[in-house]
């Protein structure tokens, strides 16, 4: 048996199943990796192994114990330490307090007899803080604090250590570092669980890896037998040939683009409008974007054209819903440019924005559940529009709507939700859409029909930038694609050649392919289609 047992574990919250019988077994001496998509059940596993949630079915044993009831204090006293996926230090402690409170409270539960604060020099100096040591963790970066994390569980002494997204912050220096790092802890008996979306920290690091999609274990191998699995390429791509799926003539169409991932930065960083700028929709140009102490976006540049489906894929975490909050006026840049059809909008609220015709579909649909189809409709006549007008264009574009109309938005299926929400948005007659994962939680035909009402709504003259995990159904209806990795726009291209990279990209954590080099910019005309010059 394995250290850490986790045994037939189902969770279901109401009608939904968040794990499904879900078992993994986490090995003395070894990094062991959990992966999964969006909303596939790593978090709440989290929770179940450390007692935060009890699982409806299933076993939780260490060491052949069974820990299912025990309550987290009583867990990590058994051996399992953790770190979090938010930070949750002590900020106005330093470095080594924050380690010595937990060596601390280890010394008086279990009647140890050692002195601390040797203890702490130690951890410290192995995880590489003592030159932060007496700094107060709130002055540290965000990367910095993560270790402070590590070691203060390590202070813990445990047996397990779990640990939940802890590259978040890190350069790929300090990621590299982390992946040595828990290589040599896992080299001293330490059994190590690891959450995490830098899918190269996760296949430099582990010996074993579990991938979780919809709340079941869909393959368990090492990193190389993961990367080849049809089923995890399945639940972070989309299936199928994406190329077949394009119509004949928007090939050929696609053969004439030409990209340039040049930032091409703006002359002109005062307001008003940007002559170079003129003949894009939505323009980022060296966009950076933080939360807190949090840098997410390091340099950003992405232009979009008129009638032009513009998509951003990369794997979790790699910071594409935050470029599209910088681009709707929800995150303000702490540098670079945003335009809109050549104005520059730096510091526009999402509100104008709006006004102005830039709308944007978040994730989860964003509709008032509490409200019927009609009244969510209604909502958008703030904007002028006649109510005659939203209806006449809601269920024309989304028959299935006008069946729904007097129901609950919040009692509709989630492809009805997500249909409710792109009719309101368009009802506004947008000139740009931004749209955030619109596949999440969807079943593929209704995916597929969304898409053919995304391409239609791109002949009307409206630029759109679609966000997306999944790539199958997305690169059916791109003109244009880009792969973001780590906060970084790392290649722009065709739907086709950005489809060769991808794998590498999800599931490796970089671009490891050969690809055709850009040409030179410039722009070939096409009729009917505006071109990309990127």
């Amino acid at each position: 048996m394995s250290l850490l047992e986790i045994a037939g574990v189902s969770v279901r919250f109401g009608g939904l199943e968040a794990l499904g019988d879900v078992s993994i077994g986490v090995d003395a001496g070894r990094v062991t990796g959990l992966i999964g998509p969006n909303g596939a059940g790593k978090t709440t596993l989290f929770n179940v192994i450390t007692g935060l949630h009890a699982p409806d079915a299933g076993r939780v044993t260490l060491d052949e114990k069974d820990l299912t009831s025990a309550r987290p204090h009583r867990r990590a006293r058994a051996g399992i330490g953790r770190t979090f996926q938010r930070l949750e230090t002590f900020g106005t402690l330093s470095v080594r307090d924050n380690v010595l409170v937990a060596a601390e409270m280890r010394r008086q539960w279990s009647k140890e007899r050692f002195k601390p604060a040797p203890v702490v020099a130690e951890l410290i100096a192995r995880v590489g803080l003592e030159a932060v040591a007496d700094d107060l963790v709130d002055t540290l970066p965000t990367g910095t604090q993560r270790l402070v994390e590590v070691a203060r569980a390590l202070a813990a002494k445990p047996r397990v250590l779990l640990l939940d997204e802890p590259s978040a912050g890190l350069n790929e220096h300090e990621t590299e570092s982390l992946a040595a790092l828990l290589r040599e802890l896992a080299s001293t008996g330490l059994a190590v669980l690891l959450v995490e979306h830098d899918m190269g920290l996760v296949m430099n690091a582990s010996d074993r890896i579990y991938v979780l999609d919809f709340g079941r274990i869909i393959a368990v191998g090492d990193p190389a037998q993961v990367q080849a699995d049809p089923l995890v390429r399945a639940a972070y791509l989309g299936e199928g040939d994406e190329e077949a799926d394009v119509p004949a003539e928007q090939r050929d169409l696609r053969d004439e683009i030409v990209v340039d991932v040049g930032p091409g930065a703006p002359s002109d960083d005062g307001p008003g409008r940007d002559d170079q700028s003129a003949g894009f929709a939505i323009e980022l140009v060296e966009v950076r974007a933080a939360y807190g102490t949090i840098d997410v976006l390091h340099g950003v540049t992405l232009r979009i054209r008129p009638q032009e489906v513009f998509a951003l894929l990369g794997p979790n975490g790699a910071g594409k819903s935050t470029t599209l909050r910088v681009a709707s006026g929800q995150l303000r840049p702490t540098a670079g440019t945003v335009s809109f059809y050549g104005q520059r909008v730096n510091g526009w609220s999402s509100d104008r924005l709006a006004r102005n015709g830039l709308c944007t579909i978040p994730e989860g649909h964003g509709v008032f559940p509490n409200l019927t189809v009609l009244e969510n409709l209604r909502m958008i006549t703030y904007t002028g529009a006649s109510f005659r007008d939203v209806e006449e264009q809601a269920y024309h574009r989304f028959p299935r709507l006008n069946e729904r109309r007097k129901q609950l938005a919040g009692t509709l299926s989630g492809g009805e939700q997500q249909m409710l929400a792109m009719a309101r948005a368009m009802a506004a007659n947008p000139r740009v859409l931004l749209l955030d994962e619109v596949s999440m939680g969807l079943a593929p035909l209704v995916v597929e029909e969304i898409y053919e009402v995304v391409r239609r709504i791109a002949t009307e003259d409206v630029a759109i930038l679609i966000v997306e995990q999944f790539a199958h159904e997305v690169l059916g209806v791109a003109d244009v694609a880009a792969i973001m990795l780590h906060g970084r726009v790392q290649y722009v291209g065709k739907p086709a050649e950005v489809n060769e990279a991808l794998q590498h990209a999800y599931l490796g954590g970089s671009i490891e392919t050969e690809l055709p080099t850009p040409r030179s910019p410039g722009l070939t005309a096409s009729p009917g289609r505006a071109q990309p010059d990127l």
